[in-house]
């Protein structure tokens, strides 16, 4: 569970720092994405990574993860309560976000579904919603 604790501290952390590769490092090779959940399935670190570079081509003047909660870890899954907060045009605005991940043998990331309701965009506050 450490480990898998690790992993998503490292997700969080290196998405936030913009660190392309550290944030990939942290995904399985054949792992997939479903982010937002409805969307098409990403495969690979390739579509993975596509979707990394989008989000921060969309928000370039931050996007922030964090975590609002402990994760729920059991066995090889864990649901993760958190937020992202975007900086748009000087403004920041902020959406809760559920993640649920898979983990693989190794700690890596296997298989992402985010639950994001977008309609609850709002301004940010310093507490966690």
């Amino acid at each position: 569970m450490a480990d898998i604790r690790s992993t998503i501290d490292a997700y969080c952390e290196t998405f936030t720092a913009n660190d392309r590769e550290r944030w990939l490092a942290c995904w399985a090779d054949d792992a997939t994405m479903e982010d937002p959940v409805g969307t098409p399935l990403k495969k690979g670190k390739d579509e993975i990574g596509a979707f990394y570079d989008q989000g921060h081509k969309t928000a370039p003047e931050g996007l922030v993860l964090e975590l609002t909660g402990e994760p729920v870890i059991v066995g090889d899954e864990a649901a993760i309560p958190m937020r992202v907060v975007v900086t748009m045009g000087g403004t920041k605005l902020t959406t809760p976000i559920v993640d649920v991940m898979k983990f693989d043998a190794d700690a890596k990331i296997a298989a992402q579904r985010a639950f994001v309701d977008l309609s609850k965009l709002a301004p940010f506050s310093d507490s966690p919603s």
